[in-house]
């Protein structure tokens, strides 16, 4: 079995278009919501305490959100390698990147939300993450039924050449 690696996708227009698109929502957040929060009341929020809470709310989600995608493009394990050893997957934002052919038990394809997915379910999977990511990790788990999944669309290949790699190897190790 020979070491394939596929790198990410270098175009970034979409993630610079969707940074720019955040801290535009960022700066009306803090400088049009926060400073006058009573001219913004209305039916769906009522109250000032309302507009402040929503507010902070979108602060914290839009300065999350500008984290990942700023750590998506400026990261350099992002890449996906498959080997004799197993599945070496940089794009997931678990502590767990490496998953050794050992260690699964099934690899299937998913469809979810009108998205391809490649599941890779283990013989045991364990919850160590903290944060965020382990509500990130909960909610893949009880939706799609495994957290560990692999999509195409931030790889340099198609979800079919993806598949049938990753499949092709997962057979020849079995």
């Amino acid at each position: 079995m020979k070491t394939i690696i596929i790198n990410r996708n270098r175009n970034y227009f979409k993630p610079i278009i969707i940074i720019a698109f955040m801290l535009f929502i960022l700066y009306f957040l803090v400088f049009k919501f926060l400073r006058n929060p009573s001219e913004y009341i209305y039916f769906l929020l009522p109250t000032k305490n309302s507009v402040i809470v929503f507010s902070i709310v979108g602060i914290i989600t839009s300065i999350l959100v500008i984290y990942l995608l700023i750590s998506n493009i400026f990261g350099k394990d992002f890449f996906l390698k498959i080997d004799e050893k197993g599945i070496f997957n940089g794009f997931f934002l678990y502590k767990n990147k490496h998953i050794k052919w050992e260690e699964i038990r099934d690899i299937k394809i998913i469809r979810y939300n009108y998205n391809n997915y490649i599941g890779i379910f283990l013989k045991k999977t364990t919850n160590n993450e903290k944060g965020i990511n382990f509500l990130y990790f909960k909610i893949n788990e009880i939706s799609m039924g495994t957290p560990y999944l692999i999509s195409s669309g931030y790889l340099n290949c198609t979800f079919e050449e993806l598949s049938s790699i990753i499949l092709k190897n997962w057979n020849y190790y079995k």
